[in-house]
């Protein structure tokens, strides 16, 4: 029951967060022109068939449990990551977060991954859940 109550605080941050940046001048008082778009804010590199790494731009923060590799069907697959740091979230509270650069190691890695992961920026903003394929010719 708390993970669902928690679903719906970060989902209400979310919404909070992109309704802001969205009404123009008021957005800039939490630096809209200074936020990155998605793709720049993380950048997903596949180096190796069982390796994922996600660079993670300055001000910028990836939530552990909101980062996730399925296999094709949907299975959520094990991995080991990089280490985390402790971040007191306004609603969350305390929670695990990547700074800098996440690495993970797949477990049994399939040649098609799904990789889906949420992170939000130190101003405010929270990005939408990304998600993205990665696969691997062996």
């Amino acid at each position: 029951m708390q993970r669902v109550v928690l679903g719906y605080l970060l989902i209400a941050k979310v919404l909070i967060a992109s309704i802001a940046q969205a009404q123009g001048p008021f957005s800039s008082s939490f630096g809209g022109s200074d936020l990155l778009p998605a793709d720049r804010a993380f950048t997903v590199s596949h180096p190796k068939a069982n390796v994922i790494e996600i660079n993670i731009a300055d001000g910028t923060y990836l939530y552990d449990e909101r980062t996730i590799v399925q296999d094709d069907v949907g299975t959520v697959l094990k991995t080991s990551r990089s280490g985390t740091e402790i971040y007191d979230d306004p609603l969350l509270g305390p929670t695990p977060i990547h700074r800098n650069k996440l690495r993970m190691v797949v477990t049994d890695a399939p040649s098609l991954m799904v990789l889906t992961f949420q992170g939000c920026a130190d101003i405010g903003f929270c990005y939408p859940p990304q998600q993205t394929e990665l696969s691997f010719s062996r």
